[in-house]
């Protein structure tokens, strides 16, 4: 038996279906003890019943929300390697004693993630490039594609935390997640942290399961938090250079954009839909434009 201690972190909050799921796989596909399990409920207002043997639930007392919901469970567990898995993730074979394998083998690595696949059994993105000026200059779209073009292979990769596994020493040497972030970015930014301080990432050759509902929101509002979310992990990584210009050429795409959501956007969308975009647009330009940027 390889020694190493193992915790076990999930949130949930109003997913307990999910949660119940995820917490059932761990136990289920647990091949060797799990030393700390535990669930942060982060305010939920449907009830949960405890059914488990085995776990720790901690209640906060109001909605903290992704981030420090997962600070308040690192806090809590004092093991070599934390396994984090979101309310609807879970593994789906043996996975802890392969787990402690692949970090013993790999000393180099910090920070780690399942092979997620989705309810179809097909393979989901558990990274990908670490992320640049090109994602805010070319939209989300236009980004995408570029990755698959230009950036698959890329060296410096940051990892998703919906199946993660993360080494004590990290957590020591950086600290938890950073609380500037909400649901987006956060996940980025402590694998680009933990490669500053030289540490590589890494997949664990076991499959695990991953939902990927998502957070229930308008698009508009999804779009307008990306940005301004990515803006601040590129600033925080000074790789944001040449602010003005690149603010004048993001406002300017923007502008172009809305102008087409606005004329052509007649004919190819819905009026909500094209509401939605339009608004997106408008605001971020202003934003861009603005200097809002600034107050990051």
């Amino acid at each position: 038996m390889i020694n190493m201690t193992f915790g076990v972190l999930t949130t949930t909050y109003n997913t307990w279906n999910l949660s119940s799921n995820c917490i059932k796989n761990c136990f289920t596909y647990a091949d060797d003890r799990i030393d700390r399990f535990i669930v942060v409920d982060d305010c939920s207002s449907i009830p949960f019943t405890n059914e488990f043997g085995g776990i720790t639930l901690i209640r906060n007392q109001k909605n903290e929300g992704l981030t420090k919901s997962l600070n308040i469970g690192i806090q809590s567990i004092n093991t070599d390697l934390i396994a984090i898995f979101d309310s609807d993730a879970w593994p789906l074979e043996n996975y802890i004693l392969e787990t402690k394998a692949f970090f013993t083998n790999n000393l180099e690595i910090g920070i780690a993630v399942y092979d997620t696949q989705n309810e179809r059994g097909e393979p989901l993105l558990s990274y990908e490039a670490e992320p640049d000026v090109m994602s805010v200059l070319l939209g989300q779209r236009l980004y995408g594609k570029y990755q698959k073009l230009w950036r698959k292979e890329s060296k410096q990769i940051t990892l998703y935390t919906c199946a993660m596994v993360i080494r004590k020493q990290v957590l020591e040497q950086i600290g938890g997640f950073d609380e500037k972030y909400d649901w987006l970015e956060l996940d980025h930014d402590i694998c680009m942290r933990a490669t500053r301080k030289g540490w590589k990432m890494g997949v664990i050759p076991v499959k695990a399961f991953h939902k990927g509902s998502g957070t229930s929101q308008k698009v508009a509002n999804r779009v307008i938090r990306f940005y301004k979310n990515r803006v601040r992990l590129l600033m925080k990584f000074n790789k944001y250079p040449y602010k003005f210009a690149l603010n004048s050429l993001v406002a300017i795409r923007l502008v172009v954009e809305y102008i087409f959501i606005k004329t052509i956007g007649i004919f190819m969308y819905s009026k909500d839909i094209r509401k939605d975009k339009a608004y997106s647009r408008y605001e971020l330009a202003k934003w861009f434009m603005s200097g809002g940027i600034k107050k990051i």
